[in-house]
C-alpha cells in the first residue's frame, strides 16, 4: 500500500524541525575554558631583554683577538642579555656568538664553574639616580659611568668558584680603596652553561631591590689569572696582539679591555670607547664613559647632543644677565729677575772628526844585477870569539907532498898514499896514488 504526502503538511513539518533546533541550541552548555599554565618557577617579565649587534667584538673598532688558536671568533661577541625575577632569585642570561667553551680542546682541562675564557661583569644602578654608587668600574676596566651616575652592585662571573675568586679579591691589597667596594661585588654560586648561553641566579637578599628605575650594564672581558694594580682576573691590552692577551693598544696605561658591551639606541660602542687616552702615568690617563641601560625610561646619551638649528633660522639670542660690573683691582706684578750672562766658552773646540790616515810609502826594491834572478842574502852576524884553544902537544910532522902529488890531489880530491916500489928490478913502476894488485898466480 503506497502513501501519499500531502503537499499542505510540509510547512508544518519544517517549522517544527527549526524550532527543535533553536531549543537544542539554547539548552547546550559552552565548554570549558583551558586552565592557565602552571609557573613553577614564579617567572616574572623580564627586567630588561637587550640584543647587541653582531660582529662589534672588537672594544673601539681595532682591537684583535688573541693569537691562541683555540679562542674561536665570536667567543667575545654579546648577542643577548635578559634579566627576569624567579622566585626569590634574579636570573641573568646572556648569550654570546660562539659557543661558551667548558673546556681547552688540547689539555681537555676546564675550570669550576663549567667554562675557561669567558668573564663579564654586569653593573646594577639600583636607584637610577645622579650622584649615588661608584662611578667608576672594577680595576682593570679602565672605565667611568657617564652623566654621573654610579653602580650600586656589581656581579662578577669568572670561571672561578665563588670561595675562590673571594679570596683573590680580599688578598688584593694594592688599592685599599678597593676593599670598601669588596662587600658590593657579588660573586655567583650557580652558573649554568648551555650551549650559546651562559645562566647566573643570584638571591634577592644580596642583590636587594631592582625597581624600575634599575640601570644594567653588562660588559665582556677575556678571563685571566692575573691580579696586579691595573688588572683582576681580565686579559690585557698590547700593542700587538699574544697568545693570552688582546692586541690594538698602546702598551701603555689606559686601554679599556673590553671586547664589547650594551649600548643604548642611538649611541656607537666604538665612539665612545674611543674617548679614552693612554698614557705612561696612570695619573695622566683619560678614562672612556660608557653609559647604563634604562628599560622603562628614555636613557640618556653618554655624549651630549649638540643643538642643530635649521638653516636660514638664527638661534635664539640668549638673554644677558644684568650683574654689576666690578673692576677687580690688579695684582701687583713681581720685579723682574735678571740672570747674569753666561761667561763665554774660551776653550777650544774640540774637533771631532777622525784624524787623517797615514800613508806609508812602501821600502825601496832591491834589483839584482848579476843577471841569476835571486837577491843576495843579508850578510849574518858575525859569530862570537871561540874560546881560545888549548895548548897541546906538538903533532909530528906531516910528509909533505910532491907536485904530482899535489895536482892528484886537486884532480881527484883524495890525498895521495906514499908510493911503493917493488923490491924486485923487473917489476913496472906503479901511478901514484894507486896501490897495484897483485897478479893472479904470483906469489909473494
Amino acid at each position: 500500500m503506497t502513501r501519499h504526502h500531502h503537499p499542505a503538511r510540509l510547512p508544518g513539518l519544517l517549522l517544527l524541525a527549526s524550532a527543535l533546533a533553536v531549543l537544542g541550541l539554547a539548552g547546550a552548555r559552552p565548554a570549558p575554558a583551558a586552565p592557565p599554565p602552571v609557573n613553577f618557577f614564579n617567572e616574572t617579565g623580564s627586567l630588561i631583554d637587550r640584543a647587541d649587534p653582531l660582529g662589534d667584538d672588537k672594544g673601539p673598532g681595532f682591537y684583535q683577538y688573541p693569537l691562541d688558536k683555540r679562542l674561536r671568533r665570536g667567543t667575545f661577541d654579546l648577542k643577548r642579555f635578559s634579566v627576569y625575577e624567579e622566585g626569590k632569585a634574579v636570573t641573568f642570561v646572556i648569550q654570546i656568538r660562539e659557543y661558551f667553551m667548558t673546556e681547552w680542546p688540547d689539555t681537555h682541562k676546564s675550570e669550576e664553574q663549567g667554562f675557561v675564557a669567558n668573564a663579564f661583569d654586569i653593573y646594577l644602578d639600583l636607584d637610577g639616580r645622579p650622584g649615588s654608587g661608584y662611578h667608576d668600574a672594577l680595576p682593570g676596566r679602565e672605565l667611568e659611568f657617564a652623566d654621573n651616575m654610579g653602580w650600586e652592585k656589581v656581579v662578577l662571573v669568572t670561571p672561578l668558584s665563588q670561595f675562590r675568586a673571594y679570596d683573590i679579591l680580599k688578598d688584593k691589597t694594592d688599592e685599599l680603596s678597593f676593599q670598601d667596594r669588596v662587600e658590593d661585588i657579588i660573586l655567583p654560586d650557580y652558573v649554568l652553561v648551555q650551549r650559546d648561553k651562559l645562566i647566573i641566579k643570584i638571591s634577592k637578599d644580596h642583590i636587594g631591590n631592582i625597581g624600575p628605575d634599575t640601570g644594567f650594564q653588562c660588559l665582556a672581558l677575556g678571563f685571566s689569572r692575573v691580579v696586579s694594580p691595573h688588572r683582576l682576573l681580565n686579559m690585557d691590552v698590547r700593542g700587538f696582539a699574544t697568545k693570552t692577551d688582546f692586541g690594538g693598544g698602546w702598551d701603555t696605561y689606559g686601554d679599556p679591555p673590553v671586547m664589547d658591551l650594551l649600548m643604548p639606541d642611538g649611541q656607537d660602542q666604538f665612539e665612545i670607547l674611543r674617548t679614552y687616552r693612554s698614557q705612561p702615568n696612570r695619573e695622566d690617563i683619560v678614562r672612556a664613559k660608557i653609559p647604563f641601560l634604562f628599560p622603562n625610561r628614555k636613557n640618556t646619551p653618554a655624549i651630549p647632543d649638540i643643538p642643530i638649528h635649521p638653516l636660514g633660522a638664527a638661534p635664539q639670542a640668549a638673554r644677558p644677565l644684568t650683574v654689576p660690573a666690578v673692576t677687580p683691582r690688579p695684582a701687583p706684578l713681581p720685579a723682574p729677575r735678571v740672570f747674569p750672562a753666561a761667561a763665554p766658552v774660551t776653550s777650544a773646540r774640540k774637533d771631532l772628526r777622525p784624524p787623517a790616515p797615514r800613508i806609508v810609502s812602501p821600502a825601496p826594491e832591491e834589483y839584482d844585477d848579476t843577471g841569476t834572478g835571486f837577491l843576495p842574502l843579508p850578510s849574518a852576524p858575525a859569530p862570537a870569539p871561540a874560546p881560545a884553544p888549548k895548548v897541546k902537544a906538538p903533532a909530528k910532522p906531516r910528509p909533505t907532498a910532491t907536485a904530482a902529488t899535489t895536482t892528484a890531489a886537486s884532480a881527484t880530491g883524495f890525498l895521495p898514499l906514499k908510493k911503493t916500489t917493488k923490491k924486485t928490478t923487473g917489476a913496472a913502476t906503479t901511478p901514484a896514488g894507486f896501490v897495484p894488485l897483485k897478479p893472479s898466480g904470483e906469489n909473494p
